[in-house]
């Protein structure tokens, strides 16, 4: 079945902190969601203070692909959709499943403005970025997939190509863009964005890596339906299963803690407690030989999440406004 919007939540990271880098960010907050358009779901207000000496704050958020029937997003493209309405300024750098900001290690994406109308064949732009720390932040790199728009992501009148950058060329918060393939149709100046493309091929539930640590017995995870990750239950996790005895097993994450018993005479499925529904699924087909207290299995577990930092930097100097946001779109495909 394919995907429906109300599947893809985006939720917030288990830790916040301005303070602390290593408490801020993490995994994700499995149960909460960051509510759209809603002023503070994720950064925090401005204060004077920090509009007089600049500021920077980093927000770690999760798009979940939260699918009833655990169908994948394919082709998954997200990208900012619009720069924000005052003088502060975001850029998107993709994270892990479990970075904090002490340890975020990825590229900024960005958002700019047309600086000259595009025709249909052209093949280089030259945008006005944000702020000319994109300069030294550089949001649009060689090899990056662009797209340029006059509506919005989620539809309506106007156009959408996306295009690979060949050549990058900065002066200052000015930037010049040379891409494959040419336009197929122009673009003016007063409503066209400019964004550069997170990519991910497929955001789904996984689970692998299975390492069995016994002298005759085995695991086949491998067929179809023995082991199971579950897009609205499976975390991000390495599991150890336990034998205490030839049959009783226990399992534990190294995140997650110990989440219950099980038999290999009967089918396993401990619950997430903040979804009430699996962490995965075991069917009691998949074990096999001989088992002993002691044996072990281990094996890694993935959520259906991409994961995303927002880096909002207040300049110095930067006025007052009662609202701004940095709209951020998903894109994807589903069978």
């Amino acid at each position: 079945m394919p995907l429906q919007d109300h599947e893809i939540i985006w939720r917030p990271s288990a830790l916040v902190s301005d303070s602390t880098p290593a408490q801020n960010g993490g995994r994700m907050r499995f149960g909460a969601a960051i509510a759209s358009g809603v002023k503070n779901n994720l950064l925090p207000d401005v204060s004077r203070a920090e509009r007089e000496a600049g500021a920077v704050k980093w927000r770690k958020a999760f798009i979940h692909v939260a699918s009833a029937d655990d169908s994948p997003l394919l082709n998954a493209r997200v990208f900012i959709d619009a720069p924000t309405a005052g003088d502060d300024f975001v850029v998107l750098v993709p994270g892990t499943a479990s970075d904090t900001e002490d340890q975020i290690a990825g590229r900024a994406y960005g958002v700019g403005r047309l600086a000259e109308p595009l025709a249909a064949d052209d093949d280089v732009a030259v945008v006005v970025g944000e702020h000319a720390a994109y300069a030294t932040l550089q949001p649009f790199r060689v090899g990056d997939l662009v797209r340029i728009a006059d509506r919005p992501a989620t539809g309506g009148a106007g156009n959408e190509a996306f295009v690979t950058l060949t050549d990058v060329s900065w002066s200052g918060a000015e930037v010049t863009l040379a891409f494959t393939p040419a336009l197929s149709t122009g673009f003016g100046t007063a409503d066209t964005v400019v964004s550069s493309v997170i990519e991910r091929a497929e955001i789904a539930a996984a689970i692998g890596n299975f390492v069995v640590t016994s002298a005759l017995g085995t695991f086949d995870g491998a067929d179809d339906g023995h082991a199971v990750a579950v897009a609205r239950g499976t975390p991000d996790d390495a599991w150890l299963l336990t034998f205490t005895s030839a049959s009783a097993f226990s399992v534990a994450g190294l995140a997650s803690g110990a989440v219950g018993s099980g038999s290999i005479h009967a089918d396993f499925a401990p619950l997430n407690p903040a979804t009430g529904l699996p962490l995965f699924r075991f069917d009691m087909d998949a074990w096999g030989g001989t088992w002993v207290a002691g044996d072990t299995l281990s094996f890694v577990t993935a959520a259906a999440a991409l994961s995303i930092w927002y880096r909002r930097e207040v300049p110095a100097g930067a006025g007052s406004l009662d609202y701004t946001a940095a709209s951020v779109a998903i894109q994807g495909e589903s069978a």
